[in-house]
C-alpha cells in the first residue's frame, strides 16, 4: 500500500493555572520526541523535495525515491515533474508501483484530461472497481466533455467505494445536478446521509438543490429535520426563516423571525451575547423590519 500520513500539534484549550503549569512541563518532552519526526515526515513540501532530490542524486536508479519524488512533487503541485519522475519510475520498476494512479491525478493538474484518461484507463484494466481511479476518471470525462462517461464513472465510484467521504456524494450529486438529473442527484445525497448519517454539507446541498427545482416544502421538511438534530437550532431556524420568504410566503417568514428573535431573547446572558447569537438577533431584527415596510396582514395569502 501506498499511504501518506500527517501528523499534526494542536494546543489544547488552557483553562486554568494548574493546567498551564502541566503544558510548561510537558512542551519540551513533547518537543523533544515529535520534532525530529515532523522535521523529516512533516515539514514544508519543497524542503522534503530537496531532500528527496538530494537522495535520487547519490541513487539515480532507486526506483522507490523517485516514487516518494513523484508524489511529493504532485502534493506540491509540481504536475510535470511528477510526470517525468513517474515515467522514469516505469522504466527502473515497471509495474512495481501504482504509476497510473498518481499519473492520472498529476495529468488532471496538469490540464492534460486526455492523458489522464489514458492512464487511469490502464489502471482500471488492473484494478476494476477502484473508487478512487473512478473518481478521477470521472473528472477527466467531465473536462473532455464526455458527460455520460462522466455519470457512469461517478456511479460506479460511490457503488464501488467501501466508506465513500460526503465530498464524493456532493461530487457526484453535482455533476448529476448539472446534467439535469435533479432527482437522483437528491437520491445520491439522501443516499449519503443514509449511509453516514445526517451531514450538514449534505443536507444543505440537498436543500439547495430542492430551492433551485422550486420545491420548497421537501427543502422547509429537510431544514425542519435539521433543526431538530443540530446542537444549536438557531442557525437552522434563521435558514427556515429566510426560506419561508423566498418561497414567498412572507407571512410565515415574519411569524418564523419573531419566533427566533423570541427564542435568542429567552437564551441565559453568555450564550445571548455570544458572537453568533448577536449576529442571528440582528439579522432577525433586520428582517422583520423589511417585512415591516412591506406592510404584510396577517390576511396575506399564502404562496
Amino acid at each position: 500500500m501506498w499511504l501518506s500520513f500527517r501528523l499534526r500539534l494542536s494546543s489544547p484549550a488552557q483553562t486554568n493555572d494548574n493546567f498551564r503549569l502541566v503544558a510548561r512541563r510537558m512542551l519540551p518532552l513533547l518537543a523533544a520526541v515529535l520534532l525530529p519526526v515532523l522535521a523529516w515526515g512533516h515539514g514544508p513540501l519543497h524542503e522534503r523535495i530537496a531532500e528527496l532530490n538530494a537522495e535520487v542524486a547519490k541513487k539515480p536508479d532507486d526506483a522507490e525515491l523517485r516514487y516518494q519524488l513523484a508524489e511529493i512533487c504532485y502534493q506540491h503541485g509540481d504536475w510535470e515533474i511528477a510526470l517525468t519522475q513517474l515515467a522514469r519510475v516505469d522504466e527502473l520498476a515497471p509495474g512495481k508501483f501504482p504509476t497510473d494512479l498518481l499519473r492520472g491525478s498529476a495529468a488532471l493538474g496538469a490540464g492534460k484530461a486526455g492523458d489522464a484518461k489514458e492512464a487511469l484507463d490502464r489502471f482500471i484494466a488492473k484494478y476494476p472497481g477502484n473508487a478512487k481511479a473512478l473518481t478521477l476518471r470521472a473528472r477527466a470525462f467531465e473536462r473532455l466533455e464526455k458527460g455520460e462517461q462522466c455519470l457512469e464513472d461517478y456511479r460506479a465510484a460511490l457503488s464501488g467505494a467501501t466508506r465513500p467521504e460526503p465530498d464524493l456524494f456532493c461530487e457526484v450529486a453535482d455533476a448529476l445536478a448539472f446534467r439535469g438529473h435533479t432527482d437522483e442527484a437528491l437520491r445520491v445525497l439522501d443516499a449519503g446521509m443514509a449511509k453516514l448519517g445526517t451531514i450538514p454539507s449534505l443536507a444543505l446541498k440537498a436543500i439547495a438543490m430542492e430551492v433551485t427545482a422550486k420545491h420548497f416544502d421537501a427543502a422547509l421538511v429537510r431544514m425542519d429535520a435539521m433543526q431538530k438534530s443540530a446542537p444549536r437550532p438557531e442557525p437552522w431556524m434563521a435558514k427556515r426563516a429566510a426560506l419561508l420568504e423566498q418561497a414567498g410566503r412572507k407571512e410565515e417568514s415574519r411569524a418564523a423571525w419573531e419566533s427566533l428573535a423570541t427564542h435568542l431573547a429567552a437564551l441565559p446572558d453568555n450564550e445571548r451575547q455570544s458572537h453568533a447569537m448577536s449576529t442571528l438577533a440582528e439579522q432577525s431584527k433586520a428582517a422583520l423590519e423589511k417585512l415591516k415596510k412591506l406592510s404584510i396582514s396577517p390576511q396575506t395569502a399564502l404562496q
